[in-house]
């Protein structure tokens, strides 16, 4: 088996890790509040890095500290992000459903290029085609028949988490190139995890019970050690020997397993106008990948 087949198998097992977790998240947000749901998450995910994060610094013999103070810093950034995101996404799946949330948050994939213009980056025409496709499928995902250009206000949490995600994957970006993948991960997982703790004992309180945690034990399980543990070292090892376009391209997937996860574990069902929703939204999140796959290929002509 070849390196890229390899690379692209484990790829596509993270876009069903992570397409699965979005039907995990649902069923906890049935016991668990947000902030209690994604601090368990959150910390059991850096829990699980952190044996793997020692062992790289291990084996680099390096005399630096574990942790600098830029480690730190970057970690606690992608932090906040994801903890804005998260929260935003985790209070409205509930009531917005597995797949269609799956889809409204792939909408960062398109925000990503979109909110880079702000940051002095080049946007591809791809791009604005990809939102010109995303704007009917929001329409058709998110606002209710007969009542024109209304969301629904679990729809408008999904979609505002998009920013954030997007946000986050600009500041990972960002310091990915210059810090260690594992310490970033590990440090933003356990800043994300002490913000949800400390915001569930100030507004959740009341509702934090032995109960609720064993009901929704098999979420937080499956969110915390497969979808921030497996599914982040799967992307790490496949992304060595695929290219990030094409990475890209592979994880856009993820959409369409939440729905396949709604359907087969929680009984979803959407209308024909949401199914339609669906593919218009798949189909702009390809298209915003489909710039840097051509950029990729001319690159190769070029070699």
């Amino acid at each position: 088996m070849s390196k890229r087949i390899r690379a692209a198998g484990l790829m596509f097992l993270t876009t069903v890790i992570w397409g699965f977790a979005m039907a995990a998240q649902r069923h906890g947000d049935q016991f668990l509040s947000p902030f209690t749901f994604n601090g368990c998450r959150a910390v059991l995910g850096g829990l699980c890095l952190l044996p793997l994060m020692l062992r790289e610094h291990h084996a680099a013999e390096s005399k630096t500290p574990l942790l600098t103070k830029r480690d730190i810093k970057a970690g606690c950034m992608a932090g906040v992000m994801l903890f804005s995101a998260s929260f935003l996404q985790q209070a409205g799946v509930g009531d917005a459903g597995a797949g269609k949330a799956g889809f409204l948050t792939a909408m960062y994939v398109v925000l990503v290029p979109v909110l880079g213009v702000f940051l002095g980056k080049k946007t591809r025409l791809f791009t604005w085609l990809a939102l010109l496709i995303a704007l009917p499928a929001l329409y058709l995902l998110c606002v209710t028949p007969g009542a024109a250009f209304t969301l629904l206000p679990a729809d408008g949490l999904v979609l505002m988490g998009a920013f954030f995600w997007a946000g986050h994957i600009l500041v990972t970006d960002h310091y990915a190139s210059r810090l260690s993948p594992l310490k970033l991960c590990t440090v933003q997982f356990f800043a994300a995890g002490a913000l949800n703790m400390i915001c569930a004992l100030i507004f959740e309180r009341d509702t934090i019970t032995l109960a609720n945690l064993q009901n929704a034990l098999w979420a937080v399980a499956y969110c915390g050690i497969f979808s921030t543990g497996v599914g982040y070292l799967f992307q790490t090892i496949g992304q060595r020997d695929c290219p990030p376009a094409f990475a890209a391209l592979i994880l856009c997937l993820e959409s369409v397993f939440c729905v396949i996860a709604g359907a087969l574990m929680l009984g979803e069902e959407m209308t024909g106008r949401g199914y339609l929703g669906c593919i218009l939204m798949l189909i702009a999140v390809l298209v915003a990948q489909a710039g840097d796959l051509i950029a990729l290929r001319k690159e190769k002509c070029h070699v």
